[in-house]
């Protein structure tokens, strides 16, 4: 610069916004007079700052006294800088109306800025009152500005908590914060007016375009971690070549088929590898396959696939088999085939299966066979014999079918054959009336009409008498009952489920069931398998009971250990499902920790005879030698005692009542 003068700072406040004002109307008038453009800056700094711009001048912060120069150039410029800096140490005349004009013009300048930035800004005074919002941060905050002006900040946007700037006046920068389901990084800064707070601004930077490309981008290395992953798992040789043909990357099983490390293979062209072999050209930009034949007299089948991207050739990808390797993977692929196929039908089965069926717990596959037939029983009303063993759970399946089927609304009425004495189980089934016999005062009406609407579950039918067969048939080709005593038929509308654990087959040969009736039960035939042919369901159905079981006696949780469970698989379960609940009830009941042990079981669980030592020290477990009767209850008692510590839960958890667990603790001294 031509032209320089120090001058100092006079006025109280320093160059604040409105000295500034005045100081721009001043130099803008000197400058259009002489044509010169005039600068101020620190005598220390060689920072110039135009003074016809109110901000620039607001940002230096100058202050009373401090010593700074004016600059100009031209050949006016002397004249120009002696007299702003006489009007500046002298505060000569100012026209203040021209200093409003380069206020608002000022204003009007930075509202347009703060409009026209991306970035969210909000401004608050020392109050915490929101002075400025502009465009950007609306759209980020989802917030009006009228609605925003003049509320508190922190009322409306709690994750700026410009509170804490105000009060401490500390700067924040790099702040993740999540508003209006937009991801933005926050910048808080207080703003200072001779050392103190006078309110606080806020920047807002959208980020969730970032952290959506960011998602994009780690989704793209995540695929590709997994391609390089399928790559290399696969059986068949898989190489990528550019444009020149030169391999770019190869799987282990391409590296084993060309019998060369990977190392050897990068960059190298793709003919030299199959030792000169020649590959049609055409390949490359078409597609297709070629047999190749190494001079070992090995044969390979290329299959070339051209890579086009946006319709710009990047190369090709190669898969190479050995021909001998293909009768191999023929038999891999019928067996994988097989494999789909039965796991195929074994997930259908599950599918099949009706909501009604989720009671019955298990998941091995002849279980899952069974329960599929009956669930496709369920959707009609045809009559279904349950075969197994006692213990099997055929109630509980009787009950699916019901609950599945289109009468689940209606009555399901059980009775179990074999527990009603022969000459009661006509009255029993189709009802009396009032004087038919000794006894029958009233009218009664059978399960059958009970049933109706509904279905009758009649158990136990192999141990029905053959009159009682007999009149069963009628029933169900007739659809009708009498009553014992009765004038005339009833008729009913009933679904039939019967269930047996009987070889009806052996018993028709002995002519001990009808055959006619076994026909007319036998329409759909769902077979339970006994426990022993489902072992892997052993786990889920321990899980279960204990769980009801604790839940039953309010228990804390137990667990069964592994040599118990162990002890359990080795066990065939004669009483199936039903024994297996009771040895667990048992278990608990004795158990005293929270893990069940071997110990816990019954003696003849233990199938291969091995003696699991309780290391409780427990008399029962004492070797070879049978406990007397004497010896064993003792234990028991003396065990339910020191669980519950009173007669009456000790009681209930052995099934007696307390006054005899109280004589038989005093019988054994067990008595505090």
């Amino acid at each position: 610069m031509q032209n320089k003068t120090e001058i100092t700072i006079s006025y109280d406040r320093g160059i604040h916004t409105r000295v500034a004002a005045m100081i721009v109307q001043k130099a803008s008038e000197l400058e259009e007079r002489f044509g010169c453009r005039i600068y101020i800056k620190r005598i220390d700094q060689a920072l110039l700052v135009p003074c016809s711009s109110v901000i620039p001048l607001v940002g230096m912060k100058l202050k009373q006294g401090e010593q700074v120069e004016l600059l100009s150039n031209g050949v006016q410029g002397a004249r120009a800088i002696m007299e702003l800096g006489a009007f500046m140490e002298g505060r000569g005349a100012v026209d203040l109306d021209a200093v409003d004009n380069i206020i608002q013009k000022n204003t009007l300048t930075s509202e347009t800025i703060f409009e026209s930035i991306e970035n969210g800004l909000v401004v608050v005074d020392a109050q915490g009152d929101i002075i400025i919002f502009n465009e950007a941060a609306a759209q980020m905050t989802g917030l009006a500005k009228d609605q925003a002006i003049g509320a508190q900040a922190d009322a409306l946007m709690p994750q700026l908590n410009l509170a804490s700037t105000l009060a401490h006046g500390t700067e924040r920068r790099g702040i993740k914060e999540k508003i209006n389901d937009n991801w933005v990084i926050l910048d808080k800064t207080p703003v200072l007016v001779e050392g103190k707070n006078a309110g606080a601004v806020a920047v807002l930077q959208d980020i969730s375009q970032i952290e959506a490309l960011s998602w994009e981008l780690s989704s793209v290395k995540e695929l590709e971690g997994k391609l390089i992953s399928i790559l290399e798992a696969v059986y068949d040789g898989i190489c990528l070549v550019n444009e020149d043909n030169r391999i770019t990357y190869a799987n282990a099983a391409f590296a084993a088929i060309v019998k060369k490390p990977i190392s050897q293979l990068t960059e190298q062209p793709l003919a030299i590898v199959f030792d000169g072999e020649k590959i049609p050209g055409t390949l490359f930009e078409t597609g297709g396959e070629t047999m190749l034949t190494n001079p070992d007299g090995r044969e390979f089948m290329l299959d070339v696939r051209p890579i086009s991207v946006d319709g710009s050739s990047r190369g090709s990808a190669i898969v190479a088999r050995e021909l001998t390797e293909i009768t191999k993977l023929a038999a891999a692929v019928e067996e994988l085939s097989a494999k789909t196929d039965y796991l195929q039908n074994e997930l259908a089965k599950r599918q099949d299966l009706d909501a009604s069926f989720e009671t019955i717990i298990g998941k091995s596959g002849i279980l899952m066979e069974a329960l599929s037939v009956a669930s496709k029983a369920a959707k009609t009303d045809a009559t279904v014999l349950i075969r197994g063993e006692s213990g099997t759970g055929k109630e509980l399946v009787a009950r699916a079918i019901h609950n599945a089927g289109s009468r689940k609304n209606k009555p399901f009425v059980g009775v179990n054959c074999a527990a009603i004495p022969a000459d009661l189980l006509e009255a029993e089934l189709f009802g009396y009336e009032k004087g038919a016999f000794t006894g029958a005062v009233r009218t009664k009406p059978g399960k059958f009409e009970l049933a109706d609407g509904g279905t009758v579950f009649l158990d136990e039918i192999g141990d029905m008498d053959k009159a009682m067969q007999a009149k069963l048939l009628r029933v169900l080709q007739e659809k009708e009952v009498e009553r014992v005593g009765g004038l005339g038929p009833i008729k009913i509308d009933v679904r039939v489920i019967a269930a047996t654990n009987a070889p009806l087959e052996k018993l028709m040969k002995t002519q001990d069931f009808r055959q006619d009736l076994y026909y007319r039960l036998n329409v759909i035939s769902v077979i339970l398998p006994p426990l022993k042919q489902r072992k892997g369901d052993l786990p889920l159905l321990i899980e279960a009971f204990v769980d009801k079981i604790c839940m039953r006696y309010q228990l804390p949780k137990k667990r069964v250990s592994k040599a118990a469970l162990q002890c359990l698989e080795r066990y065939d379960f004669p009483g199936n499902v039903r024994e297996l609940e009771n040895i667990i009830e048992g278990a608990i009941t004795l158990s005293a920790d929270e893990w069940i042990g071997p110990w816990d079981l019954p003696a003849y669980v233990d199938k291969d005879g091995e003696n699991v030592p309780d290391p409780r020290g427990s008399s029962l477990n004492i070797g070879d030698k049978i406990p007397t009767f004497e010896e064993m209850e003792r234990e028991l008692i003396a065990r339910a005692l020191e669980k519950y510590k009173s007669f009456r839960k000790a009681g209930e958890a052995l099934k007696l009542d307390h006054k005899t667990v109280s004589a038989k603790a005093k019988k054994y001294g067990l008595r505090q």
